[in-house]
């Protein structure tokens, strides 16, 4: 069977193991917002969310799941009228994907499996932007990196611009995603960044992003 065919296979079987795991997964119908004051760090990751990043504040910690494996944090830049808005989302590989892969595949197969379900992943999140902005437009794409402690974590972005009511008004917004999969084999590093079009919120925003350490566990 040709290695390639093979770890197809494998990637289909394994996420129809995660969407029977997800109906298993305690989470709740509405997510609840944690009231914490100073430095948050999510239980489940040791992922650090702190109350200012440069000049963000954040806004909120929202959390899905009672396992606390899934939360978020909004951040909000206000500055001459104008707002950025970024929320930073850690959450698990769905199903353990990373695990079973590795326990699935051999170890010459295992980088190519996993930029598959990288690439899958991400597709879903793009997929899922469509659905919410139909009038969505791409604008922009391609990989992105995140570097930390000598190590660089691969993972993708792409940029939408729609019309939607932005803080109050209808207007035109950028609209970025950022996906890092397979962060320490295990968790999923997202953020979802909106700003008016007339504003150089990317230049914002990837300061930002940069200016965020990942101190999830088994990280150097």
């Amino acid at each position: 069977m040709p290695r390639f065919f093979s770890f197809r296979v494998a990637l289909c079987g394994l996420f129809l193991l995660a969407a029977r795991g997800f109906a298993l997964a305690n989470y709740y119908d509405d997510p609840r917002v944690v009231d914490v004051m100073g430095p948050y760090t999510q239980p489940a990751t040791g992922m650090v969310f702190p109350e200012s990043v440069r000049d963000f504040q954040r806004d909120e910690v929202i959390s899905y799941n009672s396992e606390r494996t899934d939360e978020s944090a909004t951040y909000l830049r206000e500055k001459d009228g104008t707002t950025i808005a970024i929320s930073v989302y850690v959450y698990p590989v769905p199903g353990d994907l990373g695990t079973a892969l590795a326990q699935s595949l051999p170890k010459e197969d295992l980088i190519g499996a996993w930029y598959m379900l990288g690439e899958q992943l991400f597709n879903e999140e793009e997929e899922g932007i469509a659905a919410l902005h139909p009038s969505a437009e791409l604008v922009d794409g391609g990989e992105a990196s995140f570097d930390q402690h000598g190590v660089s974590y691969p993972g993708a972005f792409s940029t939408y611009r729609y019309n939607e009511d932005f803080f109050g008004r209808v207007q035109k917004v950028r609209s970025q995603l950022h996906l890092f999969p397979m962060v320490g084999g295990k968790w999923m590093v997202k953020y979802r960044v909106t700003y008016p079009e007339a504003v150089d919120g990317a230049a914002q925003a990837n300061a930002f992003i940069h200016a965020l350490p990942w101190t999830i566990q088994g990280l150097k």
